[in-house]
Parts: C-alpha cells; sequence; structure tokens
C-alpha cells in the first residue's frame, strides 16, 4: 500500500459525501474507491465517474444505511449488487464486493454472489486488467494494488488481471482497443496472445456494447490509431472487415507517399482527433466515423494504375452496412453515410473553382463546416503534412461560405402562396414550379427576378 494524493474531485468534500463516509466506518465497514476514478487520481486528473465497494456490509445493510442517511437509494443494479445515489447532482454509483461465474454466452451470461467479506484482492480477480484492480481506501487514502497495477501503469502496459476470468467476457478486447490509446503503450505479450485466442467470441457480443467502446476511441482517444493497431495485431479487425480491407490496399505514391490506405487512415483518423474539439459537440462522433470510414469504397475501385475514381460513392453502402451491425441510430448513420459519399466534393469544388451555386448544393446535403474538417484532416493524412500548421484552401473556403449560408439549408424564397398569389392554381406541377425557382435561386437569381419570370410566364 501507498499514498495517494488527495482526490481530484469536489463530491469528495460535500459534507454529505463525509456522513456517508464516517457512517460506512462506524459500522465496520470499508469504502473504496475503484476503476478509472483511481488511475485518474493518481495521474492528477479529475474524477469523472466515481465507483465506490464497500466492504465488510451486506447489500441489506449498505442499503439501509444509505436511507438512514435520506440519501437518494436507487436499487436499478440490485442482482449485482450495485446501488445508485446521488450527492451534490452527481451520480455515485456503490457496490458490494461479488464473484462472477460463467454460465451462458454474453454479458448476461453470468451468475452474481455478493460477499461482504471478500478482500480488494479476490474482488479484484473478476477485473479485466491489472491497472483496474487498483483501490484507493477513501478513509485513510491509501492505495490497495493487489495485482501490480501501479508497476503496470507506469509503464503504460496493458496487462490482464487474470487469464481465466479475462475470456469471460470477450468485449474486454474491445476495451482495450480504446484504452490502449488513452491509458497505455503497450499490451503484454501473454494479454495480446489471449486476445488472438479470443478472436472467435466476438459474436457474444451485442451490437450496443461495441457501439460504446468505438464511441470511447473515437472521442476520448488523442490517437485513435493506436486502438485500431491493437485490433490489427490481435486479429479482431476481421470482424470489421471494411477496415481490414484496407490493409495492403496500394495507392499512388505520388499523392500518397504515406503508403496503402491503411495506413493513410489511421493518419487521417488521428488528424481528425486533433480537430475534434473544434466540430460542433453533436456532430463530433458523426465526424469521427465518417474520417475513419471516408475511403472504404477504395478497395473495390483501385485499379492496376492505381487510380480509386468513385470510390466515395463505392464507400456510402458500406460505411451503411459497417454502422448497422454496431448501432440501430439511422441519423447517426445517414450523416456518416453523407459524410464518405461526399468526402471529395470540397476539394473537387475549390480545385475546379466552382461557382457559389454548386457550394450551395452541397451545403444542402452536409454541412459545410463539417466538409471543411473532414477535408482537412484527409488532406492532411500524407507524409510531411501537418494538420494543425497546414493551410488547406478547400476547407478555408467551406468555413468561409458556412458563415454565410448558416448551419441549415438555404431556404427557399418563393413558396406555395407566391404561386398562388400570382394567380396560379394549386396542382400536381407546383411542385415541379417551386423546384424550378429554387435552381434558379442557387443559381444566383433574386426573389424579385424569379417572380418577374413567373409572372410574365403566367401571362404568355
Amino acid at each position: 500500500m501507498e499514498n495517494s494524493q488527495n482526490t481530484r474531485h469536489t463530491i469528495f468534500e460535500e459534507e454529505a459525501f463525509q456522513r456517508l463516509l464516517k457512517e460506512i466506518e462506524q459500522n465496520n465497514g470499508t469504502a473504496m474507491l475503484i476503476g478509472g476514478a483511481v488511475i485518474d487520481n493518481i495521474n492528477g486528473l479529475e474524477v469523472k465517474d466515481i465507483d465506490i465497494e464497500v466492504y465488510g456490509l451486506s447489500y441489506v445493510q449498505l442499503v439501509e444505511l444509505i436511507e438512514g442517511l435520506d440519501m437518494n437509494c436507487n436499487l436499478v443494479g440490485k442482482s449485482f449488487g450495485v446501488i445508485k445515489t446521488v450527492i451534490a447532482n452527481f451520480e455515485i454509483d456503490m457496490s458490494i464486493p461479488r464473484r462472477e461465474n460463467k454460465v451462458g454466452i454474453g454479458h448476461k451470461g453470468f451468475t452474481v454472489e455478493l460477499d461482504a467479506k471478500m478482500t480488494p484482492k479476490e474482488a479484484g480477480k473478476r477485473r479485466d486488467l491489472t491497472i483496474n484492480s487498483t483501490y484507493l481506501n477513501l478513509h485513510t487514502g491509501e492505495l490497495v494494488d493487489p495485482y501490480n497495477g501501479l508497476a503496470d501503469l507506469e509503464k503504460g502496459i496493458l496487462r490482464a488481471t487474470n487469464e481465466h476470468t479475462f475470456i469471460e467476457d470477450p468485449l474486454r478486447v474491445l476495451r482495450i482497443m480504446q484504452l490502449l490509446p488513452r491509458k497505455g503503450k503497450l499490451v503484454a505479450k501473454e494479454t495480446l496472445e489471449i486476445c488472438k485466442k479470443m478472436v472467435e467470441f466476438f459474436s457474444e457480443l451485442q451490437a450496443e456494447r461495441i457501439f460504446v467502446e468505438w464511441e470511447k476511441l473515437l472521442l476520448k482517444a488523442e490517437r485513435p490509431s493506436i486502438g485500431l493497431e491493437f485490433l490489427k495485431a490481435s486479429g479482431w479487425l476481421k470482424h470489421f472487415p471494411e477496415l481490414q480491407n484496407l490493409v495492403g490496399c496500394p495507392q499512388n505514391p505520388i499523392w500518397h507517399p504515406e503508403g496503402d490506405v491503411w495506413v493513410h487512415t489511421c493518419m487521417v483518423i488521428d488528424n481528425a482527433a486533433k480537430l475534434r474539439d473544434l466540430v460542433p459537440e453533436d456532430w463530433r462522433l458523426t465526424y469521427m466515423f465518417g474520417a475513419l470510414l471516408h475511403d472504404i469504397g477504395k478497395p473495390s475501385t483501385t485499379t492496376p494504375e492505381l487510380t480509386a475514381n468513385g470510390h466515395d460513392v463505392a464507400g456510402i453502402p458500406l460505411a451503411e452496412t459497417f454502422m448497422k451491425r454496431i448501432t440501430n441510430n439511422k441519423s447517426l448513420i445517414e450523416r456518416v453515410s453523407t459524410i464518405v459519399g461526399l468526402h471529395m466534393r470540397a476539394g473537387q469544388l475549390f480545385n475546379s473553382k466552382a461557382k457559389e451555386s454548386a457550394w450551395k448544393r452541397l451545403h444542402n446535403k452536409c454541412r459545410l463546416d463539417i466538409l471543411g474538417w473532414q477535408s482537412k484532416a484527409d488532406s492532411a493524412g500524407r507524409t510531411g503534412r501537418n494538420v494543425m500548421l497546414d493551410k488547406h484552401g478547400a476547407s478555408e473556403k467551406c468555413f468561409e461560405l458556412f458563415k454565410e449560408f448558416g448551419k441549415k439549408e438555404i431556404q427557399r424564397v418563393i413558396l406555395g402562396r407566391d404561386l398562388i398569389a400570382l394567380g396560379l392554381k394549386p396542382s400536381e406541377k407546383f411542385g415541379v414550379i417551386l423546384d424550378d425557382c429554387y435552381k434558379k435561386q442557387l443559381d444566383g437569381a433574386s426573389r424579385e427576378e424569379i417572380l418577374l419570370n413567373l409572372k410574365n410566364a403566367s401571362l404568355k
């Protein structure tokens, strides 16, 4: 054991939290901070998710204790010995140490046995990695490290806490995918070998669990490519064939001196992560998935001459297939597929010095600022480029016009009521006429000019 630095969250200073700790201690219990919060505390980071394991008290005793303090006591995780409470508007998960035995397929195929008499070493055996098997005694500030997780943390090594319990949940492989670029530097050799042996267990995972790990990789990692390379090294990339097909897919070295499409994609996704905070929050995940999948159409369109004309369009159905396997969020799927299909357009319009009308039509399909960030990350995804320092004309044009166009599609200046005001009677032709008016508007005609043409046409 060793002493930890002060916990970094104001919640620990709340009077209600201190009362809770005192009550647990007076009832011969011990509250241990567990999970990623311990690592964040050691690294001097603010603790964001608070999970506390209480030793020496039964589940019933802990419930009665919390209720006796007039605190919120949500028993939503009762079967796993978990209680959710709230202090100063912050949700805290509290639990009793437990054993888990796998008896079936999937994350629900476990029997759970609560045991208040367990030690941290016994309870930690079921945790995925040694760095997550460390504990912080909230009463004394002592760190409990039964599996040498602190040494692994210092060296940046992700190591399975216990081989036999690790293989019981294949999601742990994907957890390594997203944790490696965030918490470590390398995966222990023996743990990597275990992951390789678990490749065929992928089918046990539900789509929503897979999605959560991808979301963490894309939104939290500074270099998501490290997670992608782990998938490749562990053999798990086979379960994402759209990405696996990028490996070894050649590119013209004149335009892509960095190597194959896989290397390029890894560079692009890291660029996108550097720009991520500049993208509107409600578009970030879309943007990151778009960067990940932007070139998945290249393997099917690359010719012996190393051209890949049409790879943008070819990537649309592949992006849809990839996304549908991990989520049923229709809006996200549609947005990501749209970015994949349009990721070349900004550059094409800029290089051809296209008229503003063409940019308006592009903006109507996808916000220009999003396509600007995508184009910038893509352009810098090659040897000798710097996404933070290099200027990119196509992206700058996107940002410039986005300020003018706004967030939504270009609004129509001619509506059905305008046609009626001109004396036209509502009919099936209204739609055709309005569409024609909109085309003229996008081409630069003013509302007055369009109405005048309509009036003259109606008089003929």
